[in-house]
């Protein structure tokens, strides 16, 4: 009987550290997700998102790969640069496999491209 007893010094002292321990380690998880998103923000330069914007309206379908290799840039930052066109409108996503994404211009997938040639018609 008597109720629950007091912990020995040592066993508070144990406590505390493990207590702050812990506070430390969320500390360090929040400044890690923290620049993680500021370096995403950073990687899209808005200069080649426009270059880019203007370079796909002529294509008939694009993929990160031939944004890649167009204008030197990762096929992660290609891939974030079709992601924020198609948010904008301008891009549209036709086929998603594993790690490919096919996108067309709006006005492609919309049916207003250009006209079918007379000698395809026959």
């Amino acid at each position: 009987m008597g109720g629950k007893k007091k912990p020995t010094l040592s066993q508070v002292v144990k406590r505390l550290e493990r207590e702050q321990q812990a506070q430390k380690a969320r500390k360090e998880i929040a400044k890690k997700e923290e620049a993680k998103q500021k370096r995403s923000l950073l990687l899209i330069d808005e200069k080649l998102l426009e270059a880019v914007a203007k370079e796909v309206q002529s294509a008939r379908a694009v993929t990160t790969y031939e944004v890649a290799s167009k204008f030197g840039t990762k096929m992660t930052t290609a891939a974030k640069i079709l992601r924020a066109l198609s948010e904008r409108g301008e891009l549209v996503l036709v086929s998603r496999g594993h790690r490919t994404e096919i996108y067309a211009p709006a006005r492609v997938a919309r049916g207003a491209g250009p006209p079918a040639s007379p000698a395809s018609s026959s």
